[in-house]
């Protein structure tokens, strides 16, 4: 996967192959599955989040590639305090 999608996240260029949006509605569904067998999968709560705030960046259309975006703005905000 990242000798595939690495290329064009470096130039943060992100050709649709799977939307966002349903990446994170998949990490959705399965933190609701979770949740009903009483589950917990914290690093699955935590890539939700990081979806959500790439969602929220206007990158919902993109690849799901593009959650990086979130990750860049997070560790950016950590540099300037």
């Amino acid at each position: 996967m990242y000798s595939m999608k690495g290329p064009s996240m470096i130039q943060s260029n992100y050709p649709t192959a799977f939307p966002l949006k349903h990446q994170q509605k998949v990490l959705r569904l399965a933190l609701g599955l979770a949740e009903f067998v009483s589950q917990p999968i914290p690093i699955a709560a935590a890539a939700n989040e990081l979806y959500k705030v790439a969602k929220s960046h206007g990158y919902s259309d993109e690849d799901f590639s593009a959650v990086i975006e979130a990750l860049k703005s997070k560790f950016q905000h950590s540099e300037n305090q």
